[in-house]
């Protein structure tokens, strides 16, 4: 996209109304950004996502995060610092001491303002402030630059951590300061950026509204040759592959092996997927001692001549997660473009031939996996599906689901409005997809807000079993919107605990709880493109249908019929 115009062009093709993700998005602003609906809109389109994009009133940002309803929206901020005052590029350093401060605490003063007037949007953007575009020429760091410094860190220190930062600086470098700035613009109407400044911040803050939409990336499928080290294995022989970092062949191969490892720390699921024979990979990774990946840290090994295509399918459906949310990184040509061919729902990334630029590329693997919310369950995925494929396993030993299901010594664990669990639940929402009757995207703060709020319940639940614990899996969130009548806003659960009748034995504690105080319980179930399992899951539990449509079920049930079953007695139960 080489300017404004290719970029309207482009957009004028999409069809944005048809995209199933919406996203209404609230631009405020002290600066000329209009351009930037565009960028936004067209680059959402791109992911999927129809991205409405309004702006505030010019220059006015704190007074329009008091007085908008931005319940539900995700906002982005651009709160320039240099036209905080007309010119203070330039009038700052003959500033005294006694003028400097009061601008200061006046500038503090609007951000607790804005900071505390957001608390229901669903994201937050902000702009980290910064001096580069008036200081680059300057040796010594002045007045302007100093102020960037403390005013950032007063929001590192009083920001409410719903509000996610983005160092605008990073754009700046990437197609230097002349690309990017637009002075003369500055100067006749505060239009201050170009054409690649809003390219590439609209690619820099996706990742945010990908996750805010549960298209979140879960698992990194590896290949192995000139991926994970230089060289084909089978060709070249485990002595003379390249992965040592204190070699110029090898050390992009072993950051590419630590940067994946990174990520598998912050729950990222990883795997080979690699034409070779099994037991030569299995050597590299046992015997080589400058391997970074070993097996234990992989969820699966898919090293065999099959198509790669073939062998990720399969993987989707032993993990039971989306084939949208892998990851594939390879550096044939031929695999890559048959991956995009076969699977086209699948991220498809291409080594570069140039192993400096390999070795850049590799930052933006991150991107993919951006989450709004971590919690204490991240680190544990790997075990967790390890322990999963255990039980599958074993289930291959009884005759039976139900024996095998007793035999499993189910715990289940129930969490009513449980503030410890804040970021787990907002994580839940933003990334399931086929389990999910609503597909309602929450964050941390709205989930807080629940948590502490008389019209709302939050039902959390973990589940453990003898191979291990499965931790937070799932939650229903329930609305009581109306005298006498409640709904179940949310309901979800995590895949990786499906065939377990975990999800029957869940809602009967929660449906028993609100029966205590209501006399009807309306639900809804919501179609997406991922959650078809559960189109029918109400009307297996009991509930009433009141209306059908393309989009999807309303049901209700009364509390005169709703009975309790007694075919769950296999799972043990506890409140926390």
């Amino acid at each position: 996209m080489n300017n404004y115009l290719d970029l309207l062009r482009a957009k004028a093709k999409l069809k944005q109304d048809d995209l199933q993700y919406k996203v209404e998005l609230l631009v405020l602003n002290n600066i000329t950004i209009n351009p930037i609906k565009e960028y936004l809109e067209y680059n959402c389109a791109q992911q999927g996502i129809n991205c409405q994009v309004t702006f505030g009133d010019y220059d006015n940002i704190a007074q329009n995060a008091v007085e908008f309803d931005v319940t539900n929206k995700a906002i982005v901020i651009f709160w320039e610092l240099a036209n905080c005052l007309n010119g203070l590029e330039y009038k700052i350093d003959n500033f005294d001491e006694e003028h400097l401060h009061a601008l200061e605490q006046q500038i503090q003063s609007e951000l607790k303002l804005t900071f505390q007037s957001l608390s229901k949007a669903s994201l937050v953007i902000m702009n980290r402030f910064t001096a580069l575009p008036f200081c680059f020429l300057q040796t010594e760091s002045g007045a302007l630059e100093a102020l960037a410094i403390r005013l950032n860190n007063f929001c590192d220190q009083k920001a409410p951590p719903f509000v996610k930062w983005v160092n605008t600086d990073k754009c700046l470098v990437k197609n230097g300061i002349n690309q990017s700035i637009d002075y003369k613009g500055y100067l006749k109407n505060k239009l201050m950026y170009k054409h690649a400044f809003y390219w590439d911040y609209a690619q820099l803050i996706q990742p945010y509204l990908n996750a805010l939409t549960g298209k979140v990336k879960k698992l990194l499928a590896l290949d192995c040759d000139n991926t994970l080290w230089k060289g084909i294995l089978g060709e070249d022989g485990i002595e003379h592959i390249a992965m040592d970092e204190n070699t110029y062949a090898g050390q992009p191969f072993a950051a590419a092996q630590y940067r994946a490892l990174g990520l598998s720390k912050k729950g990222v699921l990883l795997a080979l997927a690699s034409k070779n024979n099994a037991e030569d990979v299995e050597e590299v990774l046992a015997t080589n001692q400058e391997v970074v990946i070993k097996e234990n840290h992989l969820v699966a090994q898919k090293v065999n001549w099959e198509a790669k295509s073939d062998n990720l399918s399969t993987l989707a459906n032993e993990l039971n997660i989306g084939i949208d949310s892998f990851v594939f990184v390879d550096d044939s040509d031929f695999e890559v473009q048959l991956m995009k061919d076969q699977l086209p729902a699948v991220k498809t990334i291409q080594v570069s031939k140039n192993a400096a630029q390999y070795y850049v590329d590799q930052q933006e693997w991150a991107n993919q996996f951006v989450q709004l919310n971590q919690s204490q369950e991240d680190a544990k995925k790997l075990e967790q599906y390890k322990q999963n494929a255990e039980r599958s396993n074993a289930e291959m030993k009884y005759e039976d689901v139900e024996g095998f299901l007793k035999a499993l010594d189910l715990k289940l664990t129930i969490h009513k409005n449980d503030e410890s669990l804040i970021a787990r639940m907002a994580q839940m929402t933003q990334k399931t997809n086929q389990f999910n009757l609503t597909t309602l995207r929450y964050s941390e703060n709205q989930i807080k807000r629940f948590v502490n709020s008389d019209e709302y319940d939050c039902f959390a639940f973990g589940v453990q079993d003898k191979f291990g614990d499965s931790g937070v899996t799932g939650l229903c969130i329930i609305n009581y919107n109306e005298p006498a009548a409640a709904q179940i806003d949310s309901l979800l659960m995590s895949c990786r605990i499906l065939g377990r009748k975990i999800e029957f034995k869940f809602l009967e504690e929660v449906l028993a709880a609100v029966f205590e105080k209501n006399k009807v319980v309306h639900a809804a179930y919501i179609r997406t493109s991922k959650n078809a399992q559960v189109a029918d899951f109400y009307a297996k539990v009991g509930f009433t249908l009141k209306d059908k449509s393309d989009d999807g079920c309303s049901y209700s049930m009364k509390k005169a019929t709703f009975e309790p079953s007694n075919g769950y007695n296999y799972i043990t139960l506890r409140y926390a």
